[in-house]
């Protein structure tokens, strides 16, 4: 069970929500009896999905098509949620994107939206709705990071840094909100079966031996929600992971990088 009040019908956006990670929140939120803001590009999946949950659970939900690489796109959300006089209890980052290749052969315009999408947008919803959680001394705001926060990655470099700027910036809000009643959470997944692989022209993660079904990934956030944990890695291998990461030198550990990720581009 996740950390949110008994007694509520509770209000939580979530970006991304088209499908993966965001989908399986809305679904478990859903569960839960929490009503839902729904936020991607794709407005007929959010439409479908909408309606599939206000049949099966008695939430209510939003579906709002926008696109959060647009720089009016948070202020705009953050305004209907005031004309409707929707105060949120939940928020969850969960939009993202990620660009595979040579630094130097992804086109450049591409970056510049992974950046506004999985950096900016984030930053600027946060700090839109997090004022009023902590007016009302209640909420929470989760951001989905990486476990590739925690290495250089290349051939995913743009894509490794903006998550490290999201635990960064997570851990810190975490740090700053302790005795407000808000919770701030920095998920970090590793490999999840997801459509983000194929996606960001890497591989498909869906046949990835090691990756995680996206529902153990939303239940273990939840599970660290409801402890008030600044950070939840998902799955014990990727938590093993980034233990022996942080223990070896920074020298072995770009080597390390190197010799792995080329070994799976030639897969």
């Amino acid at each position: 069970m996740c950390a949110l009040p008994d007694n509520h019908k509770s209000w939580v956006l979530i970006t991304g929500a088209s499908g993966g990670l965001g989908e399986c929140f809305a679904r478990r939120l859903a569960e839960e009896g929490n009503s839902l803001i729904l936020v991607a590009r794709s407005h007929e999946k959010l439409k479908n999905l909408a309606a599939q949950l206000e049949a099966k659970h008695p939430v209510k939900t939003l579906a709002i098509s926008a696109d959060l690489t647009e720089p009016t796109a948070p202020r705009k959300l953050f305004d209907e949620m005031s004309r409707q006089g929707i105060q949120l209890y939940g928020l969850i980052n969960n939009a993202g994107s990620g660009a595979g290749g040579k630094f130097v052969e992804v086109a450049r315009e591409r970056y510049l939206q992974l950046i506004d999408l999985n950096v900016r947008s984030l930053v600027e919803l946060t700090h839109l709705f997090l004022p009023g959680m902590i007016e009302h001394k209640k909420g929470f705001v989760i951001n989905v990071s990486s476990t590739a926060c925690y290495q250089p990655v290349p051939y995913s470099s743009v894509y490794a840094a903006s998550k490290s700027f999201v635990t960064a910036f997570s851990e810190a809000l975490w740090l700053e909100t302790q005795d407000t009643g808000v919770r701030v959470l920095n998920l970090c997944p590793g490999l999840t079966k997801t459509d983000f692989g194929t996606t960001a022209g890497i591989r498909d993660f869906h046949t990835d031996p090691i990756a995680e079904d996206p529902e153990q990934v939303v239940a273990a956030a939840l599970r660290g929600l409801k402890k008030n944990i600044p950070t939840v890695i998902s799955g014990w291998h990727n938590q093993l992971l980034a233990f022996l990461e942080r223990l070896a030198p920074h020298r072995f550990l770009l080597w390390a990088c190197l010799v792995f990720q080329n070994s799976r581009r030639r897969i």
